[in-house]
């Protein structure tokens, strides 16, 4: 029975993560270029020439350029967020896990048991690099995706191109998710049979320690989740009010307009 539940519990993380890697590799596929336009590492944003170039094939390879330019903009600037804010939480991490480690083994007064401190700390701390590995995982797809959403919204005919923007978008969702789940699924699998080495699981105190143990992994995860959250929705809203600014001082369009997007 327990090699049974090892088998199912390794095989469907591994599973998780082999459908990610298709999804992945389905979105690869989508090239940022049609027939006959190369990508210059120097496009610019090309405002002034794509107006003067207007429609036509000309005008649709700048507009070509241009989203590819948008497209490294938005991926350096996810990195560089995700730098700063994974500075902080690993910051957060050390603090955090210090905190965890001496109120843990502290059970009473006087006693302390440093090893349910320890290994509730370090769940913490495989918790937290577990949910920023994944965090990371998921801005990159998700960067990764978004230009090829577009390209593929350019497709014709119009059904085709509902069709394969949707399976675009979808598609980047799913690596995340089942990237998520397999990763966390086998990191915990992998702590609790560790941990096994330290408790004896077959009993109710020994099981009992163990998960209080355990505990720390979810209280990791959530609380870089946490930092995602707030951080990333303060990055997103400045982001916001720098592209409503752009649009209307920069290109002159009013707020709420439709050809603004943002």
């Amino acid at each position: 029975m327990a090699m049974a539940a090892a088998v199912l519990i390794v095989g469907f993380g591994l599973v998780g993560i082999a459908f990610a890697l298709y999804l992945f590799s389905q979105l690869r596929k989508i090239s940022l270029h049609k027939e006959g336009d190369k990508e210059d590492e120097k496009d610019g944003f090309l405002l002034a020439q794509a107006s003067e170039e207007g429609h036509g094939n000309k005008g649709m390879k700048v507009c070509l350029q241009r989203m590819r330019q948008i497209h490294r903009d938005i991926r350096d600037g996810a990195k560089a967020f995700l730098y700063a804010e994974y500075m902080m939480c690993l910051a957060f991490v050390v603090a955090f896990g210090l905190l965890v480690l001496g109120t843990v083994s502290h059970v009473g007064p006087g006693e302390w048991d440093m090893q349910q401190g320890t290994l509730t700390a370090l769940s913490f701390a495989v918790g937290a690099l577990t949910s920023m590995v994944s965090g990371y995982l998921g801005m990159m797809v998700a960067v990764y995706a978004n230009a090829r959403t577009t390209i593929s919204a350019m497709e014709t005919p119009t059904s085709l191109a509902w069709k394969s923007s949707f399976n675009a978008a979808f598609r980047a969702g799913g690596v995340m998710g089942f990237a998520l789940t397999g990763l966390a699924l086998l990191v915990l699998y992998t702590l609790i049979n560790l941990y096994a080495g330290y408790y004896d699981a077959t009993t109710a105190e020994g099981a009992l320690k163990l998960f209080e143990c355990i505990a720390g992994f979810g209280l990791g995860g959530s609380a870089i989740a946490l930092f995602g959250r707030v951080g990333g929705g303060i990055y997103t809203k400045a982001a916001d009010v720098g592209a409503d600014l752009a649009g209307k001082v920069v290109a002159g369009i009013p707020e709420d307009d439709p050809r603004n997007p943002a």
